[in-house]
Parts: C-alpha cells; structure tokens; sequence
C-alpha cells in the first residue's frame, strides 16, 4: 500500500514536494486561514535547516540528536515552530489520489523550557480533525484516524501558539505517517470543535461519504 512518511520525504530542494508542502497561516484563531508556501531553505545551526519565514518547518540532517540551547533535536526528524507574530507553521499532505487513508501523527515539545503550543489537523481547510495543547517539556500527544478524501484536498498539520499566547520555546517534533488503504469502502468520520481547548473559531460537524 502506498505510504508517506514527513520525516523521511523531506525535501531539501522543492516546495511542494510530492504530496508534501511546508508552509504558514496567518497569525489569529483561524486555522483554517489561507495557506503560504515558504520559499526560503536556510541552514540554521549544526545539520538544520528549515524552510521558513518567521515560522518554519525544520529538519535535522544528522543521524543523531543535535542539542542547541534548550531544544533537544532527534536524528533525521521534523520539528515545528510558529512565527514571532503569531502565525502558525503548516505542513500540508496533498492526497494524490480518491481512496482511504490513515492518519498518524505524533507531536512532543523537544524545548526544555517549553511552556503552551497549540496543535491542530485539518482536514480541506475546513473540518477540524483533532486539536490540542501541549503543556510543559516533553508532553507528547498523539492522533490516529481513517478517512475518506478525494483527489487534490488537503490535510493541514499545524502548530501555534498555545494557551499562553506566545510563540517562545514552541519548538515541537512532528512525526507524521500517512498510508492510503486500498480496496476499502468508505469510512465515517464525525468530528467537532468548538473551540473548548484553544479558542479556535471554527464549528462542524462532517460525515464523510465513501469515494466512489
């Protein structure tokens, strides 16, 4: 079955990259706000780099763990961090094709001195899959679902900033896998929000049909 991994499809050249796009959303409680592509890679310190503009989407080139400052960096892995002014880091899955596919991602403060950060998946830039606040150094969350998506819609990984309001120490590693199901019908999926957790402006409820 086909498979994406965030991690190991990372591309040091392109954006987009395959079904892979990094980039922002404006700062607010609207994460479903226009997406940004970033245009700009740049090494940042000791085998990372990023594609950024304010917020990025960064990536250790090495193997092994890189620390720098507070933020404990593993081997070959993604990390998140929203803007200064408050906009959000987004990287977004594009499905290639109509099918099934399940959604895997894990999210951990990897700063020593973090605090709140917010963490959202969208799903078209309208259904919000799953939303949460991570809360101190080392809190890990995690999300796993099936859903039916057609050809071309977007599913947005994000992080902001969280309950406290600030971007500082936001640092979050992002571990995303996605795997399309083949020969399956249909899944239902309900989701809700109604901003309990973050204050997030946004409210629905979505029964997805199956793909024909």
């Amino acid at each position: 079955m086909p498979k994406w991994s965030l991690s190991s499809d990372y591309s040091l050249k392109h954006n987009p990259s395959s079904v892979w796009s990094y980039g922002s959303k404006p700062a607010g409680y609207h994460v479903t706000g226009m997406f940004s592509l970033f245009t700009n890679l740049a090494p940042l310190v000791d085998g990372i780099v990023s594609w950024h503009d304010g917020p990025g989407v960064h990536y250790n080139t090495k193997p092994t763990t890189v620390i720098t400052g507070s933020v404990i960096f593993p081997g070959n892995s993604v990390a998140m961090h929203p803007g200064e002014n408050g906009s959000f880091s987004v990287v977004r899955f594009t499905a290639p094709k109509d099918g099934n596919y399940v959604l895997d991602a894990t999210f951990a403060h990897i700063d020593t001195n973090a605090l709140h950060t917010g963490v959202y998946v969208i799903y078209n830039n309208l259904i919000t899959l799953w939303e949460i606040d991570l809360a101190g150094p080392e809190d890990l969350k995690s999300f796993k679902t099936t859903i039916s998506v057609k050809a071309n819609e977007p599913i947005d990984f994000i992080v902001g900033v969280g309950l406290d309001n600030s971007y500082v120490c936001d640092t979050t590693l992002a571990h995303v896998d996605i795997h399309l199901l083949e020969n399956q019908s249909g899944f239902p999926i309900i989701t809700v929000s109604i901003g309990f957790v973050l204050g997030i402006i946004i409210s629905a409820i979505s029964y997805v049909l199956p793909i024909e």
